[in-house]
């Protein structure tokens, strides 16, 4: 593993991990997390994950690690480009390993993160993880907030924020809130209720959950249909970026099982953000261990 810094003074405790695989689509995971970086006065961490086979060793000759070394300065040096951009500073770390989707786990809390953005799509080696045995239990054990980017020219002027209420709602409005901010975003909240019966309810509900985070200039939209997942392709027509919060099973278990969101939502034209926050029981266990709900 290599390890580089670059204007970091090392006064910022707030950190969003950056995995990167691919330098043609990297831009937009660094411009999204230099802006929340940069919203909490924090840093920006990219981290290139260099997967090799299983049956390679990971200190085979130092020609091949110094050819791994050069690709992923390549890669990372467009990273700073596109970082200079934005008032967040940047490090960068290179992993080589014969993981690819853990490694994104043990690098957040190796480094401490607050938040981890990653990019979504069949060119990124974490595209290919499997649900077997640990690994499912790893990306059910969040070690702090994920965004995943699902990046179809990512544009968050418009941005669709669909809620129910909740821990991801909450995180996803910070992101809307954070882009909004930064952009002058306009925001669009959502709900869905079973029928027109309970319009009225949901309405009080969105009036009262945009107010209490902040976003009470958004437009706010009743959907009384009961069918969330055609309710967001109908109100996601004329936006850019649509945030979803994860699903009870957990988005990162989810992205595991190859079951990333529903097929509405997959389909949708433009780009996604999907977030998850830790749960109380996760964070209560990386702080104290599974024996402290024994006791």
């Amino acid at each position: 593993m290599t390890e580089s810094t670059v204007e970091s003074d090392g006064s910022s405790e707030y950190r969003v991990l950056v995995p990167l695989s691919n330098p043609r689509t990297e831009r937009h995971l660094i411009e999204l997390a230099s802006t929340l970086a940069a919203d909490r006065g924090g840093v920006v961490h990219a981290v290139h994950i260099v997967q090799v086979p299983d049956q390679t060793p990971l200190d085979r000759g130092a020609e091949q690690l110094e050819r791994i070394d050069a690709e992923s300065e390549k890669l990372l040096e467009r990273a700073r480009d596109h970082a200079a951009e934005y008032d967040a500073p940047l490090e960068t770390t290179t992993i080589v390993s014969h993981r690819s989707f853990e490694e994104i786990f043990d690098a957040a809390r190796t480094h401490d993160a607050d938040q981890v953005v990653m990019g979504w799509g069949g060119d990124r080696p974490w595209t290919a993880g499997r649900a077997e045995g640990p690994l499912d239990e790893v990306a059910r054990d969040l070690p702090c907030d994920f965004l995943v980017l699902k990046d179809r020219g990512y544009d968050p002027s418009r941005i669709l924020l669909p809620t129910a209420g909740g821990p991801d709602s909450d995180l996803g409005a910070e992101v809307a809130r954070t882009l909004r901010s930064a952009t002058g975003a306009s925001i669009d909240l959502l709900h869905v209720v079973d029928d027109e019966s309970e319009r009225e309810a949901g309405e009080r509900f969105l009036t009262e959950w945009a107010a209490d985070h902040d976003i009470g200039d958004a437009v706010l939209t009743v959907d009384t249909s009961g069918d969330v997942e055609r309710a967001i392709a109908r109100e996601a027509t004329d936006e850019t970026l649509v945030i979803v919060g994860a699903t009870e099973r957990g988005l990162l278990s989810r992205l595991v099982r190859g079951s990333i969101v529903s097929d509405v939502v997959d389909d949708l034209e433009c780009s996604v953000l999907l977030a998850e926050r830790p749960t109380e029981r996760s964070l209560r266990e990386r702080l104290f261990g599974r024996s402290s709900d024994e006791e």
